[in-house]
């Protein structure tokens, strides 16, 4: 007997059918490297190209995907753990946003330009800039830092690319509960809990931005001045 869908199937995790259904044709159309990948001295769990076969019974997780505001926009289950995959299936619904910020930015565009090759149909994701998250670029050698670092990366401005870990450390807190519920609960539970949160984000905004834009006129300002203190012909009039 099949359990009914919740009542919020497919409104912020996106229905299983969809994903497993681009998983396998992302997994079909390139030849994918087994194992995590390096940068630095870190071993990245999320950076994986492929995984051990698919559990159909339990979910390992979420992915959600959290616009530079913190707001939720959208998730999935995962089943193969992190892999590469899932965010892309993520990108593919946003295709219209400006920077994609992750914390294997550097194993990911060039998997994701490798995909693109072949499924034809991906190829306008490339268009989407790519950075990596502030903190977790700490974490990168000293290259990919400078390359991929959100702060380096000329219209991103402030954006620290770590919103996820925030609504993460909300999300996990139903683990506690939800792993004893069945899928359609489950998933009615996680949507109304992303829902309060897009509340309290959406009351609390008008706060945030003008203590952010408070904060990076200040710097701003802070840091005209320490240009205007370097002498030769750098230095600001």
């Amino acid at each position: 007997m099949s359990e009914e869908p919740g009542f919020f199937d497919g409104v912020f995790l996106s229905q299983d059918s969809e994903v497993s259904s681009f998983v396998e044709e992302v997994r079909g159309a390139v030849k994918s490297t087994a194992g995590r990948a390096m940068c630095g001295e870190s071993q990245w769990a999320a950076a994986r190209e492929t995984s051990k076969q698919a559990n159909k019974l339990d979910e390992e997780g979420v992915e959600i995907a959290v616009c530079r505001h913190g707001f939720l926009l959208k998730g999935l289950n995962m089943y193969r753990g992190e892999i590469f995959a899932y965010p892309m299936f993520l990108q593919k619904e946003f295709q219209d946003a400006v920077f994609l910020s992750m914390d294997v930015t550097c194993r990911y565009v060039p998997y994701l330009e490798k995909v693109s090759e072949v499924l034809t149909h991906l190829q306008p994701l490339q268009k989407i800039r790519h950075c990596l998250s502030v903190m977790h670029a700490k974490a990168h050698n000293t290259k990919c830092e400078i390359l991929w670092n959100a702060r380096n990366q000329e219209g991103a401005g402030t954006t620290l690319g770590e919103e996820v870990e925030q609504v993460n450390s909300f999300l996990s807190r139903c683990a506690l509960t939800t792993k004893y519920m069945s899928k359609s609960v489950r998933t009615d539970m996680l949507t109304v809990h992303a829902i309060g949160w897009n509340q309290r984000k959406e009351n609390g905004l008008h706060i945030a931005l003008s203590s952010r834009f408070k904060k990076t006129v200040e710097n701003t300002l802070d840091a005209t001045e320490s240009l205007k203190k370097i002498p030769g012909p750098v230095a600001l009039q």
